[in-house]
């Protein structure tokens, strides 16, 4: 039998994968022309970025769903990865 009780995994490792999870979050702020004066610039904006800065799941403990670690057709399947982590980024942008 393909599906054995040797090859099936133990249901104490099964978990519902169900979660809601907030990716990406930008913020900007346009700085407004009469704050540049008569300077060489067009126009600048800075802006900050936040990922991965959230996640609700039922029962997945110290992972992410997204991060499964699979090869070929395996799906579902988490060994070794972690989880992503958060980042945040600050970017300043001019025209010229």
């Amino acid at each position: 039998d393909a599906f054995g009780a040797g090859l099936m995994p133990h249901s104490a490792f099964i978990y519902d994968a169900g979660y809601v999870k907030l990716r990406e979050v930008v913020f900007t702020y346009n700085i407004p022309p009469s704050l540049l004066g008569k300077s060489f610039l067009k126009g600048a904006s800075l802006s900050v970025v936040g990922s991965n800065l959230w996640i609700i799941h039922k029962n997945l403990p110290y992972a992410d769903p997204e991060s499964g670690m699979t090869a070929g057709n395996i799906q579902g399947y988490t060994t070794g990865s972690l989880p992503t982590t958060r980042d945040f980024t600050f970017n300043i942008k001019f025209n010229f």
